[in-house]
């Protein structure tokens, strides 16, 4: 019983993470622009890299999202948005560091 409660929660917590990436896209397209860009680069370069330093790289940069304001990333969405990048560009997937994530027991 514990064991599928738990399973439970990880799925809505996945489901939850996974739709406030889709936000974060969604408001901010410059910034997930300017990550898959970079993404396929490196994957371009056959180098392996991290969606989290691709976060650290925009961060540095003066992106806004759709209100105009500036961009914010939390670090929360790196789980949802490599999978994304890796779904949307399955070439970067090999170069791609990815550790299990609830984001992965989402159902359906």
């Amino acid at each position: 019983m514990a064991t599928a409660m738990q399973g439970e929660y990880r799925a809505a917590r996945g489901a939850e993470l996974a739709a406030k990436c889709a936000d974060w896209m969604d408001a901010n397209p410059d910034a997930l622009c300017y990550i898959e860009r970079r993404a396929l680069e490196e994957a371009g370069a056959e180098r392996r890299f991290s969606v989290r330093l691709l976060l650290e790289e925009a961060r540095s940069k003066d992106f806004t999202d759709r209100r105009g304001r500036g961009t914010r990333i939390n670090n929360v969405i790196a789980p949802a948005l490599a999978r994304r990048i890796a779904d949307d560009h399955p070439e970067v997937r090999p170069y791609m560091r990815l550790r299990r994530s609830m984001v992965d027991e989402i159902e359906g």
